[in-house]
């Protein structure tokens, strides 16, 4: 095999063990989001819902006598945590465009045009149960997709899933969310603030200008990130966007100077004279000692004790000094090479799915459902679970299937039109944005509740559906045959062998 071959067959591996790792992390996450989920309706309807209630009221924040700046924990977790999860979901859509499966037209036009389906479908069900009311405002609700609840449902389903399938669903819940961020943006910015709007702007100028500089501190955008945050919070738009413009201002590829190269390329060549001339740079002679009374006073002992005559522990030192300045230096340059964008995204990426998105559930899906409840305001609660539950699956299956025969789009080959309506019927698990924007969109408290309620009963079915869907449409995967034979393990193992031996040649010439 070819040597770029071989490299790039290298670079491709790489990117599919971060999607895989990125598929374990969001299905997990999909699983805890589910138990927050049921943990706080569980709460919420007991004899603690009391003090749930009052703990999202809870104000947090500064306090100076008569002056006190903060918000409760409801509205910290929506408004600010929130923001770190659009972040995360900024860098993740960046990171596609540029490296992943939605570089270049033809990869991108089939999940966009399934995602489309899957957002002008549900809004057109439900404002036609809810058009001429105040509630068709709530039209938002019904066509986001909860990335982590649909990975977590594929957990279930293991091997018998294809590869293919789980880039369709991450690629259409991009697509997805960028729709819903949009809608945020247009639709459910009550007043503006001009004053602020300008400030925001020229942040976002200052932003692109170190962009286009080439600038590499990640410190640099986090500050200006925050600067902006604030500027968009107080212009009247939902601060959650100015995380999103956040991260696609980040920069998306390594800086590798010439002079970094250099650099790094001396303190190789340091390691390598090093090696040849006998001295074993890896070698190291640490003991651990056992913590006793002993060793600490022998310790003492040899600190405070004379030894400067001893001449084979100053050229001790002075080889570990040596060794660790080398190390710290190709550290350094090491980090110059670093890809921002992707050092962000793997930094946030548990974070938001082990801590933000489950708290945030836990916060927002505690509902009390008794009599109170007014299922009668408008048709929210059907407009709701027709849109996501129906809805979806046909609007993504409509727009996917009319692309591939208008000859627009190109479907991956082994994934089939069964494969496709089931990952329509997962994307209608619409948990974490349908809350996030059913927050936003309602003013009545009581729609507020009705609107959750509705969520949390069409997600159910939805993913109910998706299961069962999946589950006829995919094969269980032989393990058997799907061990590569002797030969091409040999081969395979001859290639690495061989890229290995080039990587090497390269690096000593």
């Amino acid at each position: 095999m070819h040597k770029d071959q071989m490299h790039n067959t290298y670079i491709k591996d790489r990117l599919k063990s971060r999607f895989n790792a990125f598929i374990n992390h969001e299905s997990f996450s999909g699983v805890l989001l589910f138990f927050c989920v049921v943990f706080a309706m569980l709460v919420g309807n007991s004899n603690f819902s009391d003090l749930y209630f009052a703990f999202r009221e809870l104000e947090i924040g500064f306090f100076f006598g008569d002056h006190h700046y903060g918000m409760s924990v409801l509205h910290f977790m929506n408004d600010v945590a929130m923001s770190l999860f659009f972040f995360g979901l900024g860098l993740e859509m960046k990171r596609e465009i540029i490296y992943g499966e939605l570089t270049g037209f033809k990869k991108l036009i089939f999940p966009m045009l399934g995602a489309v389906g899957g957002i002008i479908v549900p809004i057109g069900i439900y404002l036609f149960f809810n058009h001429g009311t105040p509630s068709a405002v709530g039209f938002g609700v019904a066509m986001s997709t909860d990335t982590a609840f649909a990975l977590g449902a594929i957990l279930f389903l293991g091997k018998r899933v294809p590869p293919s399938l789980k880039i369709f669903l991450v690629t259409l819940a991009v697509v997805d969310d960028l729709g819903a961020i949009l809608v945020i943006v247009f639709f459910y910015t009550t007043s503006l603030n001009i004053g602020w709007l300008l400030v925001a702007l020229a942040i976002i100028a200052a932003l692109i200008y170190t962009n286009h500089k080439d600038t590499h501190s990640v410190w640099v955008y986090l500050l200006l990130g925050v600067f902006l945050w604030v500027a968009i919070f107080n212009s009247g738009i939902h601060a959650t966007i100015a995380a999103v413009i956040l991260a696609f201002c980040i920069p998306g590829r390594s800086n590798v100077s010439d002079s970094c190269l250099l650099s790094l390329k001396n303190e190789l060549q340091n390691i390598r004279m090093r090696i040849q001339s006998g001295n074993d740079f890896f070698e190291t002679n640490i003991q651990h000692a056992r913590f006793s009374i002993k060793n600490i006073l022998a310790s003492l002992k040899r600190f405070f004790q004379d030894d400067s005559s001893d001449v084979s522990k100053r050229i001790n030192i002075q080889e570990q000094s040596q060794r660790v300045q080398i190390l710290e230096s190709v550290s350094h340059y090491s980090r110059q090479a670093q890809n921002p964008l992707l050092r962000l995204e793997t930094l946030l990426h548990p974070i938001c799915s082990y801590f933000i998105v489950p708290f945030f559930a836990f916060i927002n899906a505690g509902v009390r459902i008794d009599s109170g409840v007014d299922f009668d305001i408008d048709k929210i609660f059907i407009g709701t679970v027709l849109g996501l539950v129906i809805g979806k699956p046909i609007g993504i299956f409509l727009f996917a299937y009319l692309g591939i025969k208008l000859k627009i789009a190109t479907k991956p080959n082994n994934l089939s039109y069964g494969h496709i309506f089931a990952t329509g019927c997962l994307a209608g698990i619409g948990f974490t944005m349908s809350i996030f924007v059913a927050n936003l969109a309602y003013s009545n408290p009581d729609a507020i509740v009705l609107s959750k309620i509705a969520i949390l009963y069409a997600s159910s079915l939805a993913l109910i559906l998706g299961i069962c869907f999946l589950w006829l449409t995919t094969k269980p995967l032989d393990t058997a045959s799907s061990k590569p034979p002797k030969q091409v393990t040999h081969q395979i193992y001859s290639e690495d062998v061989a890229f290995s031996k080039s990587v090497q040649e390269s690096s000593a010439t």
